[in-house]
């Protein structure tokens, strides 16, 4: 609605919104810490300390998005209104994949993370390469999902027809079917869906294609070379050895090492868009 009312001028406002929200996430978060653990909605979520710190990196993370990419998307003249909404709506999927306590939250909340995930990575819809990662990464998405809604399948038919976390382990029990093949079969249709989600090895084949196709991934490697990482720390070296000061251990030179790499990385992407803004 204050997209369609406002004018150009007024879009810094969306910033501001959206990050306004996010910093009010984090801190009514820090003042639930320490707190008792609840289940709510019906068993369906469960919140305590400890997925509290995920859920706080989530907002962390989703917090420190938006500033970082204020001037490409201003540059680039692209909608600001649904990117700043597939972010807060992926950052909502992911809070609630960390609390989630039945099957049915479990494959939900991934799903509407993911479905943001596909979205942005197409977001330069000019853009060849993108349009060709998005369809990749929705083509593998969807894939997995089928697969580990079938292993939900065989797990909920094995328990009972439980879908809560702790009533499946129960009827399990109560039916003996902890050690039937119907468990093993569901863990392998689990284990391979959330696989192809994750990317870990040995179902991180497609990955390289999706990042190939995403400008920001796509830009960083040719960014900085390995070369000035030792660059980096052959300089700070030298220059504690010119003031006559002991050389750094490794403790020590890391932390300004990765100062370094960022800014270095920084400028080369920001040259980057520049000179992609400019074709």
């Amino acid at each position: 609605m204050i997209d369609l009312t406002s004018d150009q001028k007024d879009r810094p406002w969306f910033y501001f919104i959206s990050s306004t929200s996010l910093v009010i996430s984090i801190t009514a978060l820090l003042f639930r810490w320490r707190e008792e653990p609840i289940i709510s909605f019906s068993g369906n979520f469960q919140t305590n300390n400890f997925n509290e710190i995920f859920q706080f990196l989530i907002l962390l993370c989703s917090t420190l998005c938006i500033p970082l990419s204020v001037e490409y998307i201003e540059c680039t003249e692209m909608a600001i209104t649904e990117f700043l909404l597939f972010i807060l709506t992926a950052t909502l999927g992911g809070m609630f994949l960390c609390g989630a306590n039945d099957l049915i939250t479990i494959f939900v909340a991934p799903e509407c993370f993911s479905l943001c995930s596909y979205l942005l990575s197409g977001y330069t819809k000019r853009d060849l390469r993108s349009n060709e990662a998005t369809m990749k990464y929705l083509l593998m998405g969807g894939a997995s999902s089928s697969i580990l809604v079938h292993g939900f399948s065989w797990l909920y038919g094995s328990s009972g027809g439980e879908i809560e976390l702790q009533e499946i382990v129960n009827g399990l029990i109560n039916t003996q079917m902890y050690n039937s093949p119907g468990i093993s079969i569901a863990l392998i249709f689990i284990t391979v869906g959330l696989g192809f989600k994750l990317s870990p090895a040995p179902f991180h084949q497609w990955t390289p294609d999706v990042y190939e196709g995403v400008w920001f991934v796509r830009q960083i490697p040719t960014s900085i070379s390995i070369s000035e990482v030792f660059g980096f720390c052959k300089n700070s070296i030298d220059m504690q050895k010119r003031n006559a000061i002991p050389t750094p251990t490794k403790t020590e030179l890391l932390p300004k090492v990765y100062c370094d790499l960022f800014v270095q990385i920084t400028i080369k992407v920001k040259q980057g868009q520049e000179q992609r803004i400019s074709l």
